[in-house]
Order: C-alpha cells, then sequence, then structure tokens
C-alpha cells in the first residue's frame, strides 16, 4: 500500500498545542477584518473559551456574545483543531440551509483550509461537498440546518455545535423533537463528546439566554482599572447589565463591587464632539477612561466566575458583549453613536437591536400586568385635556364601531415620550368632525393651544347599513374630510400578515369593497398592529418601571374603564412556543386606538413621523435622565395657537 504525500502529513504525530497555540500556528485569515496569521492577541477575551474545549471534564460550552467581536473565528479554530488534531465525526448546525451552505461551507469554511499552508493537505477532495466534508485523516464535518437536524438521526458525531441558536429556525419543532435537542442525542454514544451552542441573543425568553442561565458555572472577562487596579466586567450601564447581584458584580475574591457603565455628555441630544468624549467610568474609583485604556486594560483581562467554582462544572458558560471589542467597533464613541441613533430613532427594534447585538443583552419583552392597577401606575399629575410643556404634536387614533367611536388622544414629545390627554366615546361623525377639527388643548402653563395634528380611523367595518358597510362609510368620510380641514386623517387597518416592518402603505384603492368607483382613490395604511402593541406596552412598561424617555403616561383622572380595555388583550405562547396577542376580554378598543395613535408618530409612517418638526427654543425637557437632553434646541413648534 502507497500512502499519498497528504495522508503521511496527517498520519505525523501531533504537537500538544490549546486551541489558541494551533490557530495562532496554522491558521491564516483572508475575510476577516484582519488577514494574515490569527492573532489571538486581537481577541483575548476569547482565548479562555477556545482553549476551555481542551478541558476533558467540560462537556458543554455556552457562548452569549455579541455579533462581530471574533465568534465566528474562535468556533472555526476549534473545529479545525479538532479536525487536525484529534480527528473527530463533527456536526455544525446553523439556522437555515442558506446560511450553512452558502455563507459557512463556501465563504468561511473551505477557505479556512485552502487559505492555510499547514491545512491544505487535509481535505480529502474526493469526499469535499457542500454539506459533507471529509478529511484524509479520517475526519469528517457534516453541516446541517435546523430543520434537517432529523434526517441525521442514524449519524452518531462526536462534536456538535449550533451556532445562533436564537435565530428563527432553531424555533421549528419536528415530530422528533426540536433541533438542538436532537443535536445532542447524536453525541450520547460518546463518553469525550463535546457540545458547542453559540449565539448573539434576542429576547430574554431566547434559547441562549436559558441555557447561559442553566450552565453549572458562568465566565465573564474582567479588565484592571488604569487607575485603581480593580477588576471588573464592562457592562454598557446597570439597565443592561446580566449577571449581576442586587447591582453589583462578584470579583475574583468573593467580594461585590459596583458594576461601571459608559458615560458622556448630552444624552440622546449630544454632538459629535460630545460623542468623541465618551468614557468607560469604573464602578470602583469612579474615574474615567479613554478608548485607548479601555482597550489596554482588555489586554490585560481575566476569565472571573459569577459564582464560586467546586470543580465538577460540565456545562460552563461565557458572556462577551462589544465593549470589550478591540476593533473599531468597540470604541466607546462607536457605540456612543449607535446608542444615539437607536434611542432617538423611536424604533424599539432598532434598540433592541442595540442591546442584543452590541451588548450580548436579552431584550425583555415587556408587557402589561394582567391588572388595571398595574397600567395605572402609568398616570402623572396631569389634568385631563391638557398638554404638557415639553409635548410638540398630539395624535388621535380612532376605532369605528357599529354604532359611535372609541378614541384616544396623546400629546409627545420630541423624544417619543407621551401623555394620554383624552379619550372616550363619540356617538356620531358630527362629534368626530368636532374632536379634529374644532378642538384646541390648552397647554399645562402658557396661553398656547394645541389642534390634533395627524388622526387615524380604523375601517374594520362590521355589518351594513342601508345598503353600505361601515367600511365603505369611513372610505367616504375620509375620502371627504381627510384633507384640507387642518388635521391630516389618514384610513388604517390592522395587517392580515406580519408585515416587514410595522407600517405599510397600500396602493390608492380605486373602488370600495362593493364596487362602487371611488373618484381620485383612497390610500389604506396598513399596521402590523403585533408590533405596534409591544411598542405600546415597552413604553407603558417604560412610564410604569423606569421614566426613561418613551414613556408612555397617562393622565391623572384615567380610569379602570380604560385600564379594562387595555388588559383585554395579552400576549401568550402557543403550541408552537411561538409569542402572539390574544383577546381576553370583551372590550379592546382603546388599545386599537393606541396601536394608531402610537404609528401616527412612527418614523415609518409614510412623508415620516415626529421628527419632521422642532421643538420651540423657549421649550425645555423636563424628562430628561441623567444622560440625555433634547437634541431639539431650534425650530417653532406649528401646531401651536
Amino acid at each position: 500500500m502507497i500512502w499519498s504525500e497528504q495522508e503521511v502529513l496527517a498520519a505525523k504525530p501531533k504537537e500538544k498545542l490549546t486551541v489558541t497555540q494551533w490557530a495562532e500556528k496554522k491558521r491564516v485569515l483572508t475575510n476577516a477584518a484582519v488577514r494574515g496569521p490569527y492573532q489571538s492577541s486581537m481577541v483575548p477575551f476569547l482565548i479562555p473559551i477556545m482553549d476551555a474545549v481542551n478541558d476533558p471534564q467540560v462537556e458543554t460550552i455556552v457562548l452569549c456574545k455579541s455579533a462581530q467581536i471574533g465568534g465566528t473565528d474562535a468556533m472555526l479554530n476549534i473545529l479545525g483543531f479538532f479536525i487536525d488534531q484529534d480527528p473527530s465525526s463533527i456536526m455544525l448546525v446553523l439556522a437555515d440551509e442558506d446560511t450553512a451552505i452558502k455563507e459557512m461551507s463556501r465563504q468561511r469554511i473551505q477557505p479556512m483550509f485552502k487559505d492555510s499552508p499547514e491545512l491544505q493537505h487535509l481535505p480529502d477532495k474526493d469526499y469535499w461537498i457542500k454539506d459533507d466534508l471529509s478529511f484524509v485523516n479520517g475526519a469528517r464535518l457534516t453541516l446541517g440546518w435546523a430543520s434537517s437536524v432529523a434526517r441525521l438521526a442514524s449519524r452518531p458525531f462526536r462534536i456538535v455545535c449550533c451556532d445562533e441558536i436564537d435565530k428563527d429556525g432553531y424555533s421549528v419543532t419536528t415530530n422528533e423533537g426540536d433541533a438542538i435537542g436532537l443535536a445532542r442525542e447524536r453525541t450520547n454514544t460518546f463518553a469525550n463528546r463535546l457540545i458547542m451552542l453559540l449565539s448573539t441573543p434576542t429576547l430574554d425568553t431566547g434559547r441562549i439566554n436559558k441555557e447561559l442561565n442553566s450552565c453549572d458555572i458562568i465566565y465573564d472577562w474582567h479588565v484592571p482599572c488604569p487607575h485603581c487596579g480593580q477588576f471588573q466586567p464592562l457592562r454598557w450601564s446597570l439597565q443592561y447589565a446580566s449577571g449581576l447581584v442586587d447591582g453589583q458584580y462578584r470579583a475574583e475574591d468573593g467580594t461585590y463591587h459596583d458594576i461601571g457603565g459608559v458615560v458622556w455628555d448630552g444624552g440622546r441630544g449630544a454632538t459629535r464632539e460630545q460623542i468623541e468624549e465618551a468614557r468607560y467610568q469604573c464602578g470602583e474609583c469612579g474615574c474615567l477612561w479613554t478608548t485607548v485604556e479601555k482597550n489596554q486594560a482588555v489586554q490585560q483581562g481575566k476569565m472571573v466566575p459569577r459564582s464560586e467554582p467546586n470543580g465538577k462544572e460540565r456545562k460552563v458558560g461565557f458572556h462577551v458583549n462589544r465593549i470589550y471589542s478591540l476593533f473599531p467597533g468597540g470604541r466607546l464613541e462607536n457605540l456612543v453613536s449607535e446608542w444615539v441613533e437607536a434611542i432617538n430613532s423611536g424604533d424599539y427594534q432598532q434598540i433592541q437591536g442595540f442591546c442584543n447585538s452590541s451588548l450580548a443583552e436579552p431584550w425583555k419583552q415587556v408587557t402589561v400586568e394582567a391588572s388595571e392597577s398595574a397600567i395605572l401606575k402609568a398616570r402623572v399629575d396631569l389634568p385631563p385635556q391638557t398638554v404638557p410643556d415639553d409635548a410638540v404634536a398630539l395624535t388621535a387614533g380612532i376605532d369605528n364601531q357599529k354604532y359611535g367611536f372609541w378614541y384616544v388622544v396623546r400629546a409627545w414629545a420630541q423624544d417619543f415620550t407621551s401623555w394620554l390627554i383624552d379619550y372616550g366615546f363619540l356617538a356620531a361623525w358630527e362629534d368626530v368632525e368636532e374632536l379634529l377639527f374644532n378642538t384646541a388643548y390648552p397647554s399645562q402653563s402658557n396661553d398656547r393651544t394645541y389642534p390634533i395634528w395627524r388622526a387615524g380611523i380604523d375601517t374594520g367595518g362590521g355589518q351594513f347599513e342601508e345598503g353600505m358597510s361601515m367600511t365603505e362609510e369611513v372610505y367616504w368620510w375620509i375620502r371627504q374630510n381627510g384633507v384640507g380641514r387642518g388635521c391630516r386623517v389618514w384610513a388604517t387597518k390592522g395587517s392580515s400578515t406580519a408585515l416587514t416592518g410595522k407600517i405599510k402603505a397600500g396602493s390608492p384603492l380605486d373602488r370600495a369593497p362593493s364596487g362602487k368607483p371611488i373618484p381620485g382613490g383612497l390610500q389604506i395604511i396598513s399596521l402590523d398592529t403585533d408590533k405596534l402593541k409591544d411598542l405600546y406596552h415597552y413604553r407603558l412598561y417604560q412610564a410604569t418601571e423606569t421614566g426613561m424617555p418613551q414613556s408612555a403616561y397617562l393622565h391623572g383622572e384615567v380610569g379602570e374603564d380604560y385600564a379594562k380595555q387595555i388588559r383585554a388583550e395579552e400576549k401568550q405562547i402557543d403550541r408552537k412556543g411561538n409569542e402572539q396577542w390574544v383577546q381576553v376580554g370583551q372590550d379592546n378598543h382603546l388599545l386599537d386606538c393606541e396601536v394608531i395613535a402610537h404609528a401616527l408618530v412612527d418614523p415609518e409612517w409614510p412623508g415620516g413621523g415626529l421628527q419632521l418638526y422642532r421643538k420651540p427654543k423657549n421649550q425645555n425637557n423636563k424628562n430628561n435622565n441623567k444622560q440625555s437632553v433634547n437634541p431639539y434646541t431650534q425650530g417653532t413648534n406649528p401646531f401651536a395657537r
């Protein structure tokens, strides 16, 4: 038997290397931010994670991470190490087929072996296909996706890695079970098995958060303060700092200390110059670190457990956010710039994106407690039908009924803080016209009055009355009154399917449901009511719990009649584990009105939302927190009379 050169090289005795040493010696990066030989010094916080696989006691590694911190390359280092040094059967599971084949196999894994001279001899080119990669030393790497794991039921794997387990693909279940459970089962025949679970988090109910919290021990990268020397984990702020005990972290010696955070002047209204001066504030001594000092501290860090080790940990977790990154994305000024953009967008999904992708923190999907008293906690000392000083615009949401109309009126500040100033029931179209076109609400402390800027009327129809449905009645009324009477009035409807965003403008209708022509057409705005209910409840939670910008307050005399309709829907988990809004009370009309009122100021609204207007010079924002000021310091208020 004559061995090929590839087989001879593969059969050579292996050096005793850690994963990090192996990567630095053998791996060359060609499609990464830093090209050339792998440099672990650029990601020091990933070294203990990679080398944890060399511990024979560790069976499962869980990594909750930010995006763009080198986590994927660390995972590939581990897989490459076992393929080269300890030939094994390996399964890598991605969320979907495109990610597995197009992105991971073709763009990452195959180039890792083709572009690294020390690894080029390993692939068995006769058995090197898109989702099943064989190697001349007997190693084998099979790629799967969450919905395909069941098809591999008869094949055992010593090593299984599931990447981005919070993505939608992993929520699919089959008769055999869920993807992660099935992947674990593939390793049952191996005493020295290794299971890796990685992901950027999504909701606090997401899989990576549950897996992390179920670990025997969890580690954070602690770095020394350049001024006092205290080792501490890096966090954005106390509000976004998981793993704390009463707001404090556990140090290596078992003592507890206050967490630090990123600080800057100007809050959400910060100028470019103020953002450039962002600093990290030590939780121990209060001294401020520059980005350079922060990066130097990161390079001197160490992994510290959140609890006392007992020496028997088999499932080990790690948490790493982008503040640790030595790449440009980890610069303090870049992170602050992202945060300011997100918070000023008025889009809670963009804020969630920053929380998940930059801070590696799960997003708590807030819903209101099922009690009137919990909802009424959002009341403030504001008389009804009175506009707070910080408000710049009023919106009205109207829910059309067979007999009459429910409505709410909200006053909005530039930072999307809002106040419910009026709500109730109107009997006839004449009352709707009086509200929208003839009503001006007085200011809290001066002689200004505010008309309603925008209104939306739900076109949901109901029974026919004298040959015309309620839907058509709304159509004709808006066609005659929607433009030109001061308040711009829009026709809205709840979308029957989930939208990409929250709001979608439909093509103008040229005919009513009965087939009758609509001269000039009528545009209907579709609303993703599930997303907008999430947004409303998030803002209501802010009002009752944090007082942060975007809080949705209630005037001081809002009663249980309002709260009862708000709690008429609750978010439930269906049999497949999906969240959905379910009506549990008889009347939910005021909740529908709130959905419309919030949509009218959203940046996704056709033509723009609240950002179209600027705050008068002489108005000051009284709802800023310590790091926030209103950025709109110029302009005039076009609503005030």
